[in-house]
């Protein structure tokens, strides 16, 4: 290709050639959610290690790995499960507020900001619905 080509003629700026990508990029605020998915799945993980209700903790943990690996991909149906699962976690957290204990309202919060990562940036919408990048 000519540099004359790359040149625009009406205010001689230079222009780089524009570098095909063959994947999109994950938004900041799905990677964001992501990591928060993930850093819950520790402590939950922790929680039911022992006793009658590790199968449960175990089921929990893998869900939450699976809801972060959906977002991770972009896939819709983990949207909606994980603003479902983080809503009714809200709903729950401000119901027992009184029993809260610092944990708690960490969790209040956490799940708060996953379901505001993953509805509210323009990024993040376009993330899920597969629509073209703004430029």
């Amino acid at each position: 290709m000519a540099v004359s080509a790359l040149v625009d003629r009406v205010n001689d700026a230079y222009h780089e050639p524009m570098i095909e990508q063959s994947q999109r990029r994950v938004p900041v605020p799905v990677v964001a959610a992501v990591i928060l998915l993930l850093g819950a799945a520790l402590p939950a993980s922790m929680m039911f290690a022992s006793g009658p209700s590790m199968a449960l903790g175990l089921i929990g943990v893998l869900l939450l790995l699976a809801l972060a690996y959906g977002l991770w991909r972009g896939s819709g149906r983990a949207r909606f499960w994980t603003t479902v699962f983080s809503t009714v976690s809200v709903g729950y957290g401000v119901v027992t507020i009184t029993k809260a204990g610092a944990l708690g309202l960490l969790q209040i919060v956490g799940a708060a900001v996953i379901v505001g990562l993953l509805l509210v940036p323009a990024s993040s919408r376009r993330w899920f619905h597969d629509l073209p990048a703004e430029g």
